[in-house]
């Protein structure tokens, strides 16, 4: 079948026109992480995974949008000065999540979580 042309998000002051993929604006200074999930589902994508780093995590839970966390736990000792998975002005505060799987695979975990 058809494939979809990969969908670049971005705000309006950086949309432009890059050969072979589809430019969303969703924001004007900063992407508007709401308004990419509307742009999403308007294209029939209901279900989305989001991997980013501790700031992306602290926007799309700041912004109530986050119901499922997976996280996955690497038997690796490693130094020292670990930080947090969420950080940035975007968190307001701890949320609480239930565990709903666990699976195990030499020695790594992955866990799922519901918010």
């Amino acid at each position: 079948g058809a494939t979809a042309p990969p969908l670049l998000v971005t705000t309006t002051g950086e949309a432009r026109d890059i050969p072979g993929c589809e430019t969303v604006a969703a924001g004007d200074d900063a992407v508007d992480l709401a308004a990419v999930l509307d742009q999403l589902a308007q294209r029939g994508l209901r279900s989305v995974l989001c991997e980013g780093g501790p700031s992306l995590l602290a926007a799309v839970t700041g912004a109530g949008l986050l119901d499922e966390l997976c996280l996955t736990y690497s038997p690796v000792l490693a130094g020292p000065g670990a930080g947090r998975i969420v950080h940035g002005e975007a968190w307001a505060s701890a949320k609480p999540v239930r565990l709903v799987g666990l699976l195990e695979d030499a020695g790594l975990l992955l866990a799922r979580y519901e918010l």
